[in-house]
């Protein structure tokens, strides 16, 4: 029989009560405190609470380790997939998945951070339409992106409809689609960097206790450890991959172009790749830009990099306001080419600065590859150019080696020294240095069909070109050597035409005797043609050049001075008498005077000279010191 008292119902209904809260899966803090708040009117209620406190802590704990195990498993799962080298988009939507099925909220975003553009983007979407939550993007300075991206600590937001953010894009659209009423943010930080946001969004009001936002935190720290060890694994991945690909174009013939190629396609940035000189060796674009779009002005880049003194490995330089990224590309010490990118240093991440790196370094040896093909064939030409104007060799055996260098002699050719002078102190170390350079240039950009032979001696440059690229050629060397050298002035001496190999000895001397002339007298005309020196190219002494002016004067400093004197112009009138062999009725006709007063005239130079000029001898001298007048411009 069993004996029902007030007492015992009271006990009973405050276990019935405590029984179905036990018996929920889920704890709710909120509902416990409700219940034991209607339980202090039963009077029982106090001689249990000590009891039901205990009931309840012990409920936490289970419901706070379900929790915890939970979120273990999930966190060993993200990192099996880490480990397995798993897509980051599989990463991120398992995690949302899993983390939705122990929060019980309607809806899970997880957004990653793009620094470069510095916008929030959606990737994995978990409880809702992927349409339209998949890759929303938004500005990580506006709204609800901003407050969640500026915080270290999940925050919680209830009746968002009511608060700020609900005109924000993103609440908007989860509001329209999934009715959501409250959320919560949490960042995701791994090394003291901020990768992205998790959002947890629930039709209902959210009311976390501060120990289940605490177990969130950390699981979003775990979270953020696994998906930036996928970035790394990811990024090694990727630059092994591009290293392995870099010496494939290297060793696949792909050259320089390819390798920047690559680099372009990696970076997602136009790069441009100038040699030593200045020259364009190739211009990259990625896939993601259009020809039209970006165009580099190498000539304008190049001058601004020669600005720059300091001997570092990378600088910016600035050209209407756009900011350049130059990076050296050196090989023993020696800077043969530089890598300029549109974009300031700062603003590259670690691993296109080490994508950067590996193309640097690839790329010199490629470059010193093909510098070392091409400076043994120059070396190769040196020697025999040496050769054929020393006349070191039989012509038999210098018409065998042209076959070698595939050097012809069937077209006409001149010889050319070219002949630098400078009113500083000579250096010699400085000067070869930068003979070699202008070489090396006239070479590249004149090309060996124009310059098949090429060398330095001594302090000169010597080159074999084609008779009809003679005035091109020469010109484009005057202005090279005046504009991006030290010489004060160059002068360029140029020989009679040559054709067979014997001819080339002779028109060595020629263009050498004309220089050396061009050195010494020719100030405003530094170009001087050995065939309009005359029989002055014979008698000139370049180790005495004082001397051709010295006998120049003995013949006609008199009647020079007479003029400068008179403002009469006799000298002129000797010309023409001596031009006509002294035919007084021809000479007149030409000059426009009356026969006598030519007569006078040439009366008159005989006194002033003291001359007879009815003498042969007389005649020769006064005819070659005219010629060196006319040379010198006197």
């Amino acid at each position: 029989m069993v004996v029902y008292s007030a007492e015992n119902h009271e006990v009973n209904e405050v276990m019935h009560q405590i029984a179905k809260l036990i018996d929920k899966k889920r704890y709710d803090e909120k509902e416990w405190e409700v219940a034991k708040e209607t339980l202090k009117n039963n009077p029982s209620y106090k001689i249990m609470e000590r009891h039901i406190n205990e009931i309840q802590l012990l409920k936490r704990k289970e419901d706070l380790f379900k929790f915890s195990t939970k979120t273990l498993e999930i966190l060993h799962q993200i990192n099996l997939e880490v480990a397995s080298l798993a897509p980051i988009t599989e990463i991120l939507k398992l995690s949302a998945n899993r983390l939705r099925g122990i929060s019980k909220v309607n809806v899970i975003l997880i957004a990653m951070i793009d620094k470069d553009t510095n916008v929030l983007r959606i990737e994995a979407v978990s409880g809702s339409n992927e349409e339209k939550l998949l890759h929303y993007e938004q500005s990580i300075n506006d709204g609800l992106a901003k407050l969640a991206t500026n915080s270290t600590e999940p925050i919680t937001i209830s009746k968002i409809n009511k608060t700020e953010f609900a005109t924000d894009p993103l609440v908007k659209l989860l509001i329209e689609t999934e009715n959501i009423v409250s959320l919560v943010a949490s960042p995701l930080i791994a090394h003291q960097e901020l990768l992205g946001i998790v959002f947890l969004a629930r039709n209902a009001i959210i009311n976390p206790t501060d120990t289940l936002l605490h177990m969130l935190k950390n699981y979003c720290y775990q979270t953020a450890i696994a998906i930036y060890n996928n970035k790394l694994y990811s990024n090694e991945v990727r630059i092994s991959r591009l290293h392995t690909e870099l010496f494939e174009e290297a060793l696949n013939k792909g050259g320089n172009e390819g390798i920047i190629q690559k680099l372009a396609h990696f970076i997602n940035e136009p790069i441009l790749l100038l040699d030593e000189f200045g020259n364009l060796i190739h211009q990259a674009l990625p896939i993601s830009h259009n020809d039209s779009e970006f165009r580099f002005n190498h000539s304008i880049i190049f001058k601004e990099i020669l600005t720059k003194s300091e001997q570092v490995h990378s600088f910016e330089i600035f050209i209407d306001e756009a900011c350049y990224s130059v990076f050296m590309i050196t090989f023993h010490n020696r800077t043969v080419a530089y890598l300029v990118l549109p974009k300031q240093l700062h603003s590259y991440d670690h691993l296109s600065t080490v994508a950067i790196e590996q193309t640097k370094n690839v790329l010199a040896l490629q470059i010193n590859q093909e510098r070392t093909s091409i400076e043994v064939e120059n070396r190769l030409r040196h020697d025999y150019l040496y050769d054929l104007i020393f006349g070191l060799e039989s012509e038999k055996n210098l018409i065998r080696r042209a076959r070698y260098l595939n050097i012809s002699f069937d077209k006409k050719h001149k010889v050319i020294i070219l002949s630098p002078n400078s009113h500083q102190q000579p250096n010699e170390q400085i000067i070869d240095h930068q003979l070699i350079q202008m070489l090396e240039k006239f070479r590249y950009i004149i090309g060996i069909s124009i310059l098949p032979l090429s060398m330095t001696h001594g302090e000169k440059i010597i080159l074999i070109v084609p008779e009809d690229k003679v005035k091109s050629t020469t010109n484009y060397i005057l202005k090279y050597a005046k504009e991006n050298t030290s010489f004060t002035m160059a002068t360029i001496g140029i020989s009679n035409t040559v054709t067979v190999p014997k001819d080339y000895i002779k028109g060595f001397e020629e263009a050498k005797k004309a220089a050396e002339f061009a050195s010494s007298f020719q100030k405003d005309t530094p170009i001087v043609h050995y065939d309009d020196l005359g029989i002055v190219g014979v008698l000139f002494n370049a180790e005495n050049p004082e001397s051709m002016r010295v006998f120049m004067n003995k013949y006609l400093q008199p009647i020079i001075a007479y003029d400068q004197k008179n403002n009469s112009d006799l000298i002129k009138t000797l010309q023409t008498y001596l031009d006509n062999e002294s035919v007084i009725q021809v000479s007149a006709e030409q000059l426009h005077v009356h026969y006598n007063t030519l007569r006078y005239r040439i009366n008159r130079i005989e006194e002033i000279l003291e001359v007879d000029l009815s003498s042969p001898p007389n005649r020769l001298n006064i005819q070659i010191a005219l010629i060196i007048a006319q040379l010198l411009k006197v």
